[in-house]
């Protein structure tokens, strides 16, 4: 029997399942659009062109096969593709499977959080990482972040479960668990930090030798060497690179910008949706002396040394940040069922007590209206619909063009394009670009020029001017332009 707490627990997972099937059927724009439009290529590239999770392909390799390399492994598109497989290709299917691995790393957060924290903070935690907005939207999206954190959190909680009760099934489960969350995401292998505290917390210096962690290292390791040896490998076969981390460099530690958009614009205001970040705080410096929570400690700790290992990435993809929302949650449960316990505690009493507990309340209160304002915010029909000449213009393309056309898409420099097009071939920024950029790719056999208003505005009348004169527009309208090369 579930006992009462797991079924509210349930209750709230279940919820944010049903409220993310909103829209589900709706066109892959609504954030993180290049990366959702260039897993999604992946994934339909392997139901078309042979289910081999080995040799990944994207749209953009002009008349090469397309391999990429330098990648992470494409485990999330390769699942994506199996169901292509069985019921056809829909781009849902995509989205379902990131929500499915929301739902199970939702429950493992709770059973992990469980261990450390009481039942009450632990329900909290799960509240607000299944409506935090951030974890939302990218739990739903076509991309491997949902998959990533489900991993993630599963492998910490078998880890915690194996370093305290051992059994070679939990060694397994967890040894699974830590290859393809490695695999998916190299930077989590960060997460080492916490798992190391554990080992010390039990085995204190002897951790060293003890045989079981040095084959779990192994095995959960290994792979991600000779995968990543590999994808260099792919790479070298058509030029093709998309990497996925890259160290940084030290100048960018000396910048305001990155520390502004990444703890600032990134964590304070969308991870941890500024009242969140509030708690966070509390509950750090309330736990600091509380060795119980320390395993969460580190675990934060492990995910802010990936921001300033990958700093550049991190500043560039909002969706990096993401995986701090996991053990902030929990320490922010913990915070708001104990804020009341801490004042008392620290005997703060007359109107300071009264100030600080009505502060309190219109934080908690804030907390589900401003979760609410933004993902309602985000289904609203202008903001649904300001990208949709890109979904326009491709289905335009697809019925205009013949099958083995090559085509350039022109926007910020993303597969949008092509992608909905269902054709291979090039894509292009839209800042900079000339006439004779466009001539380059003609002469390696581009024959349509694709894209859209928005992005005319960035290309310049003149240079728009030049395009239409030098080649055939095929179609023009308000939202996109179709010019024959």
């Amino acid at each position: 029997m579930l006992d009462r707490n797991t079924i509210y627990a349930l209750t709230i997972i279940i919820s944010g399942f049903f409220l993310r099937l909103i829209n589900i059927t709706q066109p892959i724009l609504e954030v993180a659009m290049w990366r959702q439009c260039e897993t999604a290529s992946i994934a339909r590239n392997f139901y078309y062109n042979g289910m081999n999770i080995f040799y990944p392909q994207v749209l953009w390799g002009g008349v090469t096969e397309g391999y990429v390399g330098e990648t992470e492994f494409h485990l999330y598109p390769f699942a994506v593709a199996i169901l292509y497989k069985l019921f056809g290709v829909h781009e849902y299917l995509g989205r379902l499977v990131s929500i499915l691995a929301f739902c199970g790393g939702a429950f493992f957060l709770y059973r992990l959080s469980g261990k450390y924290v009481d039942k009450a903070s632990s329900l909290v935690a799960i509240l607000f990482y299944t409506f935090n907005p951030y974890i939302f939207f990218y739990s739903r999206s076509f991309q491997p972040e949902s998959t990533m954190l489900f991993f993630s959190i599963a492998m910490l909680y078998l880890f915690s479960e194996w370093i305290d009760k051992e059994g070679w099934w939990r060694f397994a489960l967890m040894t699974l668990c830590a290859t393809f969350a490695f695999l998916i995401k190299i930077p989590t292998i960060c997460l080492g930090l916490p798992l190391l505290y554990l080992c010390l917390r039990k085995y204190k210096s002897n951790f060293i030798i003890q045989w079981k962690l040095w084959l779990f290292a192994f095995l959960s390791t290994i792979p991600v060497f000779l995968w990543y040896k590999h994808s260099y490998y792919l790479g070298s076969l058509n030029g093709l690179t998309w990497s996925t981390f890259k160290l940084s460099r030290l100048s960018i530690y000396f910048e305001p910008a990155f520390y502004g958009k990444v703890f600032l614009s990134e964590i304070f205001q969308k991870d941890l949706i500024y009242v969140g970040a509030v708690f966070l705080v509390l509950g750090i410096i309330f736990t600091l002396k509380e060795r119980g929570l320390w395993f969460i400690h580190y675990w934060l700790l492990a995910i802010i040394i990936f921001f300033f290992i990958g700093a550049e990435g991190t500043a560039h993809h909002t969706y990096y940040t993401i995986p701090i929302i996991a053990p902030a949650s929990i320490l922010i449960g913990h915070a708001i069922c104990n804020s009341r316990k801490w004042i008392y505690t620290y005997k703060i009493t007359g109107t300071k007590r009264v100030v600080l507990l009505s502060l309190f309340i219109f934080m908690v209160v804030s907390l589900p209206m401003i979760s609410y304002h933004k993902i309602t915010g985000r289904y609203k029909a202008e903001r649904l619909e300001k990208d949709y000449p890109i979904y326009n213009v491709g289905k335009a393309v697809d019925e205009i063009t013949s099958e083995g056309d090559l085509i350039i898409g022109c926007l910020w420099g993303g597969p949008e394009i092509l992608y909905y097009s269902n054709r291979r071939g090039w894509f292009m920024v839209a800042h900079g670009i000339t006439k004779e950029t466009i001539e380059v790719f003609r002469k390696k056999g581009a024959k349509y020029f694709v894209t859209t208003a928005t992005a005319l505005h960035a290309i310049g009348n003149d240079v728009v001017k030049d395009i239409k004169k030098e080649y055939e527009t095929i179609r023009s309208t308000n939202e996109y332009l179709i010019v024959k090369l």
